[in-house]
């Protein structure tokens, strides 16, 4: 079943589908955040005029390195915002410092002075986007998703009518595999624009993930009531009245449906060979099975090709299938199906 659960989305991948939302323009990760984190910073709005030498001094090496910084002079900058963090402590020398380090490279220095503009404000965000990028070089994906989780959440505090913010943070919340906080997002996003067939999918396909199948097949038909012609949704309700053995007979309708309006995607191929599977018609499974491999090498493809073939008592090549499944991707319920031929 497990294997099933990750062909859906996998199924589900034309324009509303869930692969394909998330390319969409609307979802492109993050990039309203870009060029916001080197906003060149006005000095006497960080320091406030007192008779004191340190912070005189301070504004004097800041400023100097302001100018340095300006002329891509990242080592000259990096010496006289150190002497200023050295007069005067603030966080916005050491954002520059941050910025700096990163941009020479020096990325362990430059978590170090970010995570110290966050100690005088948790929450300011250029701090935590250029933490995200300094995670993101460093391959730290999951401390790299927190500082961009953390940014959004702000975000969705301050703008709560900022409709594009939830399906960033839904977005987010998908790569991290947090189902149920993607649903959370999406059905907030849904809210505020109930007619999008593309998020009404997209719910389905989560709600399917997560085993809720129910959920999942009221959110496709919802689809197809907004979007007849969407033909992720055709295939992802066929496929999952096919995993359930109900409605085999409108399944079957449905996934040539989406195979007319996209008559070479693998996925929707494979559907069609799970519902003739179903209905216990092995050779038209095996065909379209066969037809979906032409199209694309997918564990669950193999793994459906080496069921067929057991059904059709030819234990080699469903070992043969199964086997090719395990080297895609590993799978617990192909494990128990090659050691039932032992």
């Amino acid at each position: 079943m497990g294997a099933h659960r990750k062909n859906f989305l996998r199924k589900s991948h034309h324009n509303a589908a869930a692969e394909g939302l998330f390319c969409h323009s609307r979802f492109l990760p993050f990039a309203f955040f870009l060029g916001c984190a080197l906003l060149v910073l006005n000095p006497t709005e960080i320091f406030a005029y007192e008779d004191n030498i340190n912070k005189s001094k301070s504004l004097a090496s800041y400023t100097m390195g302001v100018v340095y910084d300006l002329q891509g002079l990242s080592a000259k900058a990096v010496e006289e915002f150190e002497k200023s963090a050295g007069y005067d402590d603030n966080y916005a020398v050491h954002l520059r410092l941050g910025a700096n380090y990163a941009r020479m490279g020096k990325l362990d220095e430059a978590i170090v002075e970010l995570k110290k503009v966050l100690k005088f404000d948790e929450h300011n965000v250029q701090a935590r986007y250029l933490l995200a990028l300094v995670y993101t070089t460093k391959k730290d994906f999951d401390s790299a998703a927190k500082e961009y989780e953390s940014i959004l959440t702000s975000f969705s505090d301050t703008e709560p009518q900022n409709v594009e913010i939830y399906g960033y943070l839904g977005q987010l919340y998908y790569s991290q595999k947090k189902y149920q906080e993607a649903i959370k997002q999406f059905e907030i996003l849904l809210k505020f624009e109930p007619e999008s067939p593309d998020v009404t999918f997209l719910v389905g396909a989560l709600y399917f993930e997560i085993g809720q199948k129910q959920k999942a097949v009221e959110y496709f038909s919802r689809t197809l009531s907004l979007d007849p012609e969407n033909d992720g949704a055709l295939n992802s309700l066929g496929y999952a009245y096919a995993e359930e053995g109900v409605k085999l007979d409108e399944a079957a309708t449905l996934v040539a449906h989406a195979l007319q309006i996209d008559p070479e995607n693998g996925a929707y191929l494979d559907s069609m060979g799970w519902v003739y599977f179903k209905q216990g018609k092995n050779d038209e499974a095996l065909k379209y099975f066969q037809l979906a491999d032409q199209q694309l090498k997918d564990p669950v493809i193999y793994e459906h090709i080496g069921d067929v073939y057991f059904n059709m008592n030819k234990k080699e090549d469903a070992k043969k299938y199964w086997t090719l499944s395990l080297q895609l991707q590993s799978n617990h319920e192909v494990e128990k199906k090659l050691d039932s031929l032992k």
